[in-house]
């Protein structure tokens, strides 16, 4: 069930929990867009025996807009719920927008983010590998971003108009980018109607959240990859249409205790497809 926290007067979060407190917590940070209801779309492995914790990032869903962006006000908001729900020491899984956050989590508070999984998850836009990885129309969205923000948010908007009464369509256009093995995941009845929902959701206000997100990714990092110290799962099926899987790869080789998994029958829903083996780090994870 969706609850609601006041970080500060005029600043509230939104958020999810799975699972029993005093199981192994994990904070979850969602895709872009995307909102809470992206736990839905975990499978029972990876559910089992633990406190997942799904924060809306500032703009999305229920959650307060916050002006200017960046990532250390997402990790504010996730070392305030962690005191709010008595968490001292937690993991962090980042799913593809959602990665980046969940490194910045590691980089800033590594004494209690004590291990982060990123699954499918974009890297810092600036290093020159991993841009040249992009897709053509990843690097076009994040440069109109930087050169011209009011122009970004316009184009965004009208390209996302009538999507939170019609996700459908949304849905089917990321299908259809993506490799067959995902399309058929996304495809499936069930699957489709959470994507449809957590869409709705995420689009609650409109553009503003999904807006802010993309800005902060279009940016450099306020951190090097180098200087996280925490063990980091990378996971990135071979086949991602989405997010190239040498990406991956150019993040990993930065993190001086990073492991990359790179399944050779996955794609860009790897979350879905490998969450036993997931969930087996997850588990082994030294707190």
């Amino acid at each position: 069930m969706k609850q609601s926290l006041t970080i500060r007067p005029g600043q509230a979060i939104t958020y999810e929990e799975r699972g029993n407190p005093g199981e192994m917590p994990v904070f979850f940070f969602h895709g872009t867009p995307g909102s809470h209801f992206q736990l839905d779309l975990l499978p029972g492995a990876l559910l089992e025996n633990v406190h997942w914790i799904a924060i809306d990032r500032p703009g999305y869903g229920e959650s307060s807009r916050c002006l200017g962006l960046g990532m250390a006000d997402v990790t504010a908001t996730v070392a305030a719920c962690a005191d709010h729900l008595n968490i001292d020491r937690f993991q962090v899984l980042g799913f593809s927008g959602g990665g980046p956050y969940a490194l910045a989590c590691a980089h800033t508070m590594p004494d209690r983010a004590y291990v982060a999984h990123l699954v499918s998850s974009l890297g810092p836009v600036d290093v020159p590998e991993i841009w040249s990885a992009l897709r053509r129309q990843d690097r076009l969205l994040f440069t109109l971003a930087r050169r011209s923000p009011r122009l970004f948010r316009l184009a965004l908007r009208l390209s996302m108009r009538g999507l939170r009464q019609n996700p459908e369509r949304f849905s089917a256009k990321l299908a259809a980018k993506m490799s067959v093995r995902d399309q058929a995941l996304l495809t499936a009845p069930d699957t489709l109607a959470v994507l449809n929902n957590d869409l709705r959701e995420a689009l609650h206000q409109g553009t503003t959240g999904m807006a802010d997100d993309l800005m902060v990714l279009s940016w450099p990092w306020p951190f090097p990859l180098e200087d996280i110290q925490v063990p980091v799962h990378l996971w990135q099926g071979a086949h991602d249409k989405v997010i190239n899987p040498s990406i991956g790869a150019v993040i990993a080789a930065c993190i001086p205790h990073a492991q990359y998994h790179r399944p050779e029958d996955g794609a860009h829903m790897v979350l879905l497809t490998h969450a036993a083996e997931i969930r087996h780090e997850i588990e082994h994870a030294l707190p």
